[in-house]
């Protein structure tokens, strides 16, 4: 878990580890997408990987709870 957020920090920073996170995140695209018609899957799998990197442009590492902040 901390080379995801190592490599999200790391793309809000320079954009250098977009494509790395996206290839973490694959495998986990490729099975559901079998739950998904065969004709929809391409264009699917484009949306998920856009919306993997808006995700990591816009979140705010800050809003990430601490252990303590969990009770």
């Amino acid at each position: 878990m901390g080379a995801l957020y190592e490599m999200v920090k790391e793309a809000q920073a320079t954009g250098k580890y977009e494509t790395q996170v996206i290839t973490t995140f694959e495998p986990k695209i490729k099975k559901s997408l079998y739950m998904t018609r065969a004709e929809n899957r391409d264009d699917l799998e484009q949306e998920l990987k856009i919306k993997i990197i808006h995700y990591v442009r816009e979140y705010s590492m800050d809003r990430i709870p601490g252990l303590f902040d969990l009770e």
